[in-house]
């Protein structure tokens, strides 16, 4: 072989060697620049999955804030923390959400989490505030007050409030109001509460068939027992035991005492003191446990003074005034209402223009006469007396009228000034039996001593639309009550409770900010 041909042939094996490194090296980096851009495009993937689902929950958190501010069960100020998308999933989308009021607007910020991302969503509302102070179906007086399965509670597109300043509540019975309390708050059987509950007292859910749809918050520092369902968060100033039926807290708890869950599901996190005895026996908490060194108690409610209310004609302009005297029996007596055929109760009818009747001189004003007046009225009236009978008496509005006549029954209190119902010598209850204010009017029963119902005289189903504001409640008959606002002359009217009620109106803006942890 020629040397120079071999020469030439290993020069070539070298060259190819150098080209093949070349080519390897070439697609080596390649390799590594697309493993690099297929691990980047998965982590983008990733975080943009996670910013989604971050910002469905914030959706979702916005969502349930509004939803519950226009139902009427989310207080304002509120807050309401890691809330599970998908309570099925332990690895699910959360949310958390804060509402501040103010100024004629609301301010929701929700908060959606979900792995790496994090998204902040906030929106700002109309909203007018319900002054603390007055109420649907305010009672005084210290015994409690019970609404069993023939009392019967609405509202017209909202929830109705019930506020027993002095005292608690025994619910027995599907009541869609938010309830505000000076005492303890029982469900006995049956009990169903479609609003939030504050009491200063404590907590006694009997029964498994107990549900409270909104947030429970009680003040007390005894001891507390739910054995139903909370579909809201739950806030207790003491201990909580939860019973062993299966039921659930729909959202958080926060305790300041002991907790034992028995078999209880909280779908939202509990939060209880470090010092203080957990016992979680069979039951879960999906959203973990937080043991701080403190843990603060609920913000009592803002429990409302009585009304002090003494009749004065300047509180009543453009109203003329018609005064009974207790003598006789004839037109413009006592007897003339009180005696069959109770001829004074239907000539209410025909006025056409507002009227006080003022039946103070009368021992009390009845219409229990067996006569069973019925009035189709067609202004608005005041009927002042010491104490009255409205057995069997029915008021209606008359027809063809451009707006819903009132009717106030007053009781007044002789002694305004000591905050407090005073039911004086000679004064009685305003007593409802068989008696109807149809929906065409709005009525309120204004009195120191007690709102009592007999219920059923005649085989007339008692039903109120407007307000009760009493010195107490004694029941004992069916009632329909439907909330239809209405106060006196320096009252707060409508539902409040100081349950920091209101209506939400238009939506004002809404624009997604820095994220932020709800605190």
């Amino acid at each position: 072989m020629n040397p120079s041909s071999r020469h030439g042939a290993l020069g070539d094996r070298g060259s190819s060697l150098v080209s093949v490194l070349v080519i390897m090296l070439v697609l080596s980096i390649g390799g590594l620049a697309l493993a690099a851009i297929v691990t980047n495009t998965t982590s983008m993937l990733a975080d943009s999955r996670s910013t989604a689902q971050s910002r469905a929950a914030a959706d979702a958190g916005l969502a349930d804030a509004v939803t519950a501010l226009r139902r009427g069960t989310l207080a304002c100020p509120s807050t309401l923390k890691n809330v599970k998308v998908d309570t099925a999933d332990a690895s699910s989308p959360t949310y958390s959400y804060n509402v501040t009021c103010g100024a004629g607007i609301a301010t929701i910020t929700a908060t959606g989490t979900a792995s790496s991302g994090m998204t902040t969503t906030q929106a700002i509302y109309r909203y007018t505030e319900t002054p603390a102070g007055a109420g649907d179906m305010v009672f005084f007086g210290t015994s409690d007050v019970t609404f069993t399965a023939e009392v019967k509670t609405a509202a017209s597109g909202r929830l109705l409030d019930i506020v027993v300043p002095q005292a608690g509540f025994v619910c027995q019975n599907l009541i869609p109001a938010n309830i505000t309390l000076g005492g303890d708050i029982d469900g006995n059987g049956g009990c169903t509460i479609k609003g939030n509950v504050r009491a200063t007292g404590i907590v006694n859910i009997c029964c498994g068939s107990d549900t409270f749809e909104g947030d429970l918050s009680t003040s007390g520092t005894g001891s507390g027992v739910i054995r139903g369902t909370v579909l809201g968060n739950v806030h207790a100033n003491g201990a909580l035991t939860f019973g062993w039926e299966g039921k659930r807290v729909g959202k958080s708890v926060t305790a300041n005492g002991n907790v034992s869950l028995g078999n209880v599901r909280i779908d939202g996190s509990l939060t209880m003191p470090s010092a203080k005895t957990y016992k979680p026996q069979d039951g879960t908490v999906a959203g973990g446990v937080s043991t701080p060194p403190t843990v603060p108690g609920p913000t009592p409610p803002t429990l409302p003074p009585w009304f002090e209310y003494k009749y004065k004609a300047s509180d009543w302009p453009g109203f003329s005034v018609v005064t009974l005297v207790n003598s006789g029996t004839g037109p413009g007596t006592c007897s003339y209402f009180n005696n069959s055929p109770g001829t004074g109760w239907t000539t209410l009818a025909a006025y056409t223009g507002a009227t006080v009747l003022d039946a103070r001189a009368c021992t009390t004003l009845s219409a229990n006469n067996g006569s069973n007046p019925t009035l189709s009225i067609r202004t608005n009236l005041v009927i002042l007396a010491k104490g009255m009978n409205l057995t069997t008496l029915t008021i209606k509005a008359a027809p063809g009228l451009s707006s819903k006549p009132k009717v106030w029954f007053v009781t007044e209190d002789l002694t305004p000034g000591d905050i407090k119902p005073t039911c004086a010598s000679g004064y009685g209850p305003i007593y409802i039996n068989g008696t109807v204010t149809a929906t065409s009017v709005t009525a309120m029963a204004y009195t120191p001593c007690k709102i009592d119902v007999g219920g059923g005289a005649g085989g007339i189903a008692d039903a109120w639309n407007g307000a009760f504001y009493g010195g107490g409640w004694n029941y004992g008959g069916g009632l329909t009550f439907t909330a239809d606002p209405i106060g006196l002359p320096g009252m707060t009217s409508g539902g409040s409770g100081g349950s920091g009620s209101g209506t939400l109106g238009a939506l004002v803006s809404q624009r997604d900010i820095p994220p932020q942890v709800i605190p």
